[in-house]
């Protein structure tokens, strides 16, 4: 049965996401990380049961001997670890002396494995199809990450919730977006879930509920391919992405002959043709990420800052309509670098020359640097003269983002980086409160002054890149995403 538009199959995910009360078996010391997951983000402990023939308590919580045993005749959420072998006659086992709404299926060596494990995930589905109110997600899944349902499989996940939503096909990429993001850029996520080799619940149904869900906002998704179980898998999910309101950065595995074999071995999917591929890109609102986890980071960060900010107007996200580029530093050389790498790109740098120029000269004229873009005044970025260059530059040619490039000071309390510092935050207002991207580059390199400068931009709301590439690769996503969505609104 596919389940995609089935209303007896689709009950309702938030019990996946918010469970009140979860099971886990066969619950063992090793897969202690489940329990101290729960226990840091706050679950109620009374709600947690956990079941193993072998252990009387773990991470200080009792263990029950048998499902008889629990106070409870229904759980929303079961998380499901024994050996492949025991998958089936265990769930008959529990399906006989509880109800489940949901369960994890952590057991791994099913469909990705061989014949034998292909076998087990087709006894599977006929088994859930036949529990017309139970769902699963796995098997060979990490399982589910909520902050506001006080849910998550590791304990070094955060606990402050966010408004980005992860559906992985991996566990472990899964796990290293959410602690690399956060770690690097203070990301913070409303759900997530490893859905592994999707025998039940598939991709789309996560995607759509996201997309209804009013704590998402933005949506991250990678994808290796469909499960053989579901041959109308494809045509769903693409029926789905074309209703996304919602900006979806979509990384796909397997694009090369060489990954689609590793996609076998890892979660059993069918790797749909590139061209396929190509044609949904075009045809869907969905934003194609390159196989690169540090891209779909960088890309994410960038969206999550500038979706939030409207948010914080209460104002609805006005998205880039140009790529015209300005750029302020000082130095010479690397404004000549920075130039070519965004014309290459894709990104317009209007030259100041002419009346443009003058204006600029008006204001200050430049004897050392340039005024024609880049922007090079290497001594006097503490004074009021550089904000009002930069200003009336972002003005005169409707620039749509603007690059600072930056670096550490040996002393952030003297005056002289008090005042630059002020600067920067103005020429950041100033080109936000026009509805403008402002990033700043900070190159990557050891030292403790660095880090200080870091946490000092990353806590006054600056964007920072390590990179200027980096930056405009990732301005270009939103920019075809605001291109995408104008030209939806005028269809």
């Amino acid at each position: 049965m596919d389940n995609t538009n089935s209303e007896e199959h689709n009950q309702s995910l938030n019990y996946l996401f918010k469970p009140k009360t979860v099971a886990i078996y066969e619950a063992k010391s090793k897969i202690y990380y489940f329990i101290e997951g729960f226990i840091r983000q706050g679950f109620d402990l009374d709600n947690l049961f956990l079941i193993s023939s072998s252990e009387d308590e773990i991470s200080g919580i009792k263990c029950f001997k048998s499902f008889d045993e629990i106070p409870e005749k229904s759980i929303d959420l079961l998380i499901l670890s024994v050996r492949r072998e025991l998958l089936i006659p265990s769930l008959e086992d529990i399906f006989s002396e509880i109800h489940v709404k949901f369960i994890h299926i952590f057991t791994a060596g099913t469909g990705e494995a061989d014949e034998v494990g292909m076998k087990i995930e087709s006894e599977l589905k006929q088994l859930l199809d036949s529990k017309q109110n139970t769902r699963a997600i796995g098997p060979n899944c990490m399982g589910i990450y909520s902050p506001k349902g006080k849910v998550a499989y590791y304990p070094s996940f955060p606990i402050e919730s966010g408004n980005i939503g992860l559906i992985f096909q991996s566990g472990d990429l899964h796990s290293r977006f959410i602690k690399f993001s956060n770690n690097k850029y203070n990301l913070h996520f409303s759900k997530g879930i490893s859905i592994g080799n999707c025998v039940d619940i598939q991709i789309q149904e996560i995607l759509d509920y996201f997309n209804n869900d009013e704590e998402t906002d933005l949506i991250c998704v990678y994808f290796e391919g469909f499960s053989p179980l579901h041959p109308k898998a494809g045509i769903n999910l693409f029926n789905v992405l074309k209703t996304m309101n919602k900006p979806v950065l979509f990384m796909r595995g397997g694009k090369t002959e060489r990954g689609k074999i590793a996609v076998i071995s890892h979660t059993g999917s069918i790797v749909t043709q590139n061209k396929i591929w190509d044609a949904i890109y075009k045809q869907t609102m969905i934003i194609e990420v390159p196989p690169s986890l540090e891209s779909l980071i960088n890309y994410t960060y960038l969206f999550y800052k500038y979706i939030n900010r409207f948010k914080k107007l209460k104002q609805e996200t006005n998205y880039p309509k140009g790529k015209k580029v300005l750029v302020i530093l000082w130095s010479g050389g690397f404004g000549i670098l920075a130039t070519d790498i965004l014309t290459n790109l894709g990104l317009e740098m209007p030259y100041f020359e002419g009346e443009s120029l003058r204006k600029l000269e008006k204001i200050y004229l430049a004897r050392i640097g340039s005024l024609k873009n880049p922007i090079d005044l290497p001594w006097i970025s503490n004074t009021e003269e550089y904000y009002l260059v930069c200003k009336t530059a972002i003005d005169e040619k409707d620039i749509d983002l603007v690059v600072v490039e930056t670096d550490a000071w040996n002393d952030i309390e003297n005056e002289r980086f008090k005042s630059y510092y002020k600067n920067l935050i103005k020429i950041k207002n100033y080109t936000e409160s026009n509805n403008k991207v402002f990033i700043l580059i900070l190159h990557e390199y050891p030292g403790r002054n660095r880090e200080i400068f870091y946490e000092k931009l990353i806590n006054d709301d600056f964007i920072v890149f390590p990179s200027v590439k980096i930056a405009a690769k990732a301005f270009l996503k939103l920019y075809e995403y605001g291109t995408k969505l104008n030209k939806k609104i005028n269809s």
